[in-house]
């Protein structure tokens, strides 16, 4: 079988190195029982080919490091640093080792928390650079891209999970779901046969019918609108003449109520209708009397005078302005 075929169904899994008296081993490939077995803790060689393709085919790869290689301190920090603890065991790393912490891969275990003293019990492993720099210079090399360090020779499980290897360093492990990937190949493979094996021409006379629907449809929209601007346009004309018709005959019913109403030595210089509103400006032998002359009408209400009455010396008249609130017509029919 084609190598790429091989990989697209074999998918990656996991590789673990041991970096040992300055020789690197393969550990275990989770592979078969005859692959494990012609595998195991054989110095790699990186010009033989199955060595490769199992370093090349691993989901990820983790480095282990022999005894000697590695160091523990235990560690008792304030509980506030939990929140970078990392960032705090860098700072703290030359008061706590003989090493500065660019002098290390390092990573960390919590124990426990004492809340009373508000302290962590914590476990520092370290592995100093130059003594693991030759395994990384010929991983390197090689284009082998890791993605843990860790202690090997431990039974503790906490240690399990540990990785020394800086998180900017890490290179993420790669999850092929290589069958899932197939069956999605093969899906979209069905879904574009079975477009092509559909007739066109049943295709082509959808999509005119819809078309001429489509048309149709806008055509009718198109009528309703117009029919429905010309109502309201029609609606609006016939509303203002109402009102043009309403407002001239309110004015000269006023005026004619006027005109029987005054008697004849008075006469009106100025005559307006604002806001339901009289206002008559004129001149009167006795304004004092066109009162009670004017509220006597149906017409009228609440007939007082806006301003003083004034003398015109020349024809001995009175000048006035006298304002008074219209009746509707509704409320005349009522009383």
């Amino acid at each position: 079988m084609p190598e790429g075929l091989r990989a697209l169904f074999s998918g990656g899994r996991p590789a673990q190195l041991l970096y040992e008296d300055e020789s690197l081993r393969i550990v275990n490939h989770g592979l078969s029982g005859e692959e494990v077995e012609q595998n195991y803790l054989k110095v790699i060689d990186f010009d033989n080919p199955d060595q490769k393709r199992l370093l090349a085919s691993a989901s990820e790869i983790r480095l282990c490091l022999e005894r000697k290689k590695y160091l523990f301190k235990k560690v008792t920090l304030p509980i506030e640093a939990e929140e970078n603890l990392r960032e705090v065991l860098a700072f703290e790393m030359d008061r706590q080792t003989p090493f500065n912490a660019s002098q290390v891969y390092y990573d960390y275990v919590i124990n426990g928390r004492d809340k009373q003293n508000r302290t962590l019990d914590i476990t520092l492993i370290l592995a100093p650079v130059d003594k693991i720099s030759h395994a990384l210079e010929q991983l390197d090399e090689n284009n082998v891209r890791i993605n843990a360090i860790s202690p090997c020779e431990e039974t503790d499980p906490k240690l399990n999970a540990v990785n020394l290897l800086p998180p900017e360093k890490r290179e993420k492990p790669r999850k092929r779901y290589r069958l899932i990937n197939l069956l999605l190949f093969f899906i979209l493979l069905v879904v574009l046969i079975g477009n092509l094996v559909l007739p066109v021409w049943q295709k082509s006379k959808l999509a005119a019918q819809l078309e001429d629907q489509l048309e149709q449809s806008q055509q009718q929209a198109n009528e309703v609108s117009k029919l429905r601007d010309s109502v309201a346009n029609a609606e609006l004309e016939n509303r203002f003449l109402e009102d043009k018709k309403r407002s001239s005959m309110q004015i000269l019913e006023v005026l004619n109520e006027l005109t029987l109403l005054l008697p004849d030595d008075t006469w009106v210089n100025h005559f307006e209708i604002r806001d339901d509103k009289v206002h008559i400006h004129g001149q009167s032998v006795a304004s004092a009397v066109l009162i009670p002359l004017i509220e006597s009408s149906k017409l009228f209400q609440n007939v007082s005078f806006r301003s003083p009455v004034t003398q015109n010396k020349k024809n001995k008249t009175e000048r006035f302005h006298i304002s008074a609130e219209l009746i509707s017509s509704q409320a005349g029919e009522e009383t």
